[in-house]
């Protein structure tokens, strides 16, 4: 008897008790809540990505926003001679401190005789910028994790096919698109040192024939206009949206980064631009009249015609617009000597 009574005790001590059972289930129950919520959550953002036709328009233009306020030039102090220029040989006689940088910001209309992009044989339209960040972004391993590695960046809007696609892809019917694309150069390629240009360092960027990874579909353009502070009642910085930071006839801006951009981007839906492609095939419409986006101060007068004439066509469109402003600028209204 006594022995049944131990045995029946150690039985009754391997089990649980009911307190512990519904602790765990009360365990339980809060992880299922968590899960479900969890999905939920993930369900929700994918429908409403599926449902806003200007998802990756948006994403595109937040990425363009933010990699555009990292911009740098990282200007110093360098011995000039009495005509301004720095040391190029021994016969060099310093005369004065002067503003300096190794580094270049440039923005502009891409397209036409004198665009930026006119050497590219790319078709574009709209503004293009080029700048340096320090993204990091680097494609060799002993590399990795020096995240202030300086990257050449660019952004432009093409017509193009949909070369990026994989090629079992495009042995279908071409897919011809206004997108947006974004050029991003590894640290271990940087050539900005080796050019003395903006031209020739945007013509190494992009040499002819390249092809730009996609950052966004159904662009119909990209503008970038530099501005002075919002306190700063000087003379416009870029009154024709041009700004070359290595311009020697400008001495203002000459090696200096603007304190300010403002940054449009105009997106049409999936719809619109099926069907402007069975309209045109690879003919690029011309969404944008020549007579917009030439003086700055109009800005907003083109925007608002450019909103009536996409309305006018039954494109649907969307317009993100933003003021960014650069941290690294230090901007100064005394003209480098």
């Amino acid at each position: 008897m006594r022995l049944f009574t131990r045995r029946r005790n150690r039985i009754r001590s391997s089990g649980f008790t009911l307190i512990e059972v519904l602790i765990s289930l009360a365990i339980l129950l809060v992880i299922l809540v968590t899960v479900m919520q969890f999905m939920a959550d993930v369900d929700q953002a994918w429908k409403s990505a599926a449902a806003d036709p200007f998802a990756e328009a948006q994403n595109a233009f937040e990425t363009v926003a933010q990699n555009l306020a990292a911009a740098t030039l990282a200007p110093y102090q360098d011995y000039a001679d009495t005509n301004g220029n720095f040391r190029t040989n021994a016969a060099f006689v310093p005369d004065h401190l002067a503003r300096r940088s190794d580094l270049d910001f440039v923005c502009g209309p891409g397209a036409g005789t004198n665009g930026l992009l006119a050497a590219s044989g790319l078709t574009t339209t709209g503004s293009s910028v080029f700048f340096l960040a320090p993204n990091g972004y680097t494609q060799t391993y002993a590399h990795t994790g020096m995240e202030r590695l300086l990257n050449a960046m660019g952004y432009l809007v093409e017509f193009s096919d949909d070369d990026a696609a994989p090629g079992f892809i495009l042995l279908q019917t071409p897919c011809w698109r206004w997108r947006l694309k974004q050029v991003l150069q590894p640290a271990e390629s940087l050539q900005i040192f080796a050019t003395a240009t903006s031209s020739a360092w945007i013509q190494q960027v992009i040499p002819p024939g390249t092809s730009l990874p996609v950052l966004a579909e159904n662009v119909v353009t990209l503008i970038v206009l530099p501005e002075r502070a919002a306190n700063d009642s000087g003379p416009a910085l870029a009154p024709a949206y041009s700004y070359d930071s290595r311009d020697t006839t400008n001495l203002l801006t000459l090696h200096q980064l603007p304190p300010r951009l403002r940054l449009v981007l105009v997106a049409m839906d999936q719809v619109s631009a099926a069907r402007l492609a069975g309209q045109n095939g690879s003919n690029p419409p011309q969404l944008v009249s020549a007579g917009l986006f030439q003086q700055a101060a109009q800005l907003d007068a083109d925007l608002a015609t450019l909103d009536g004439n996409l309305t006018a066509q039954n494109i649907g469109h969307r317009i993100f617009q933003r003021e960014i402003l650069l941290p690294s600028s230090a901007w100064s209204n005394t003209p480098s000597p």
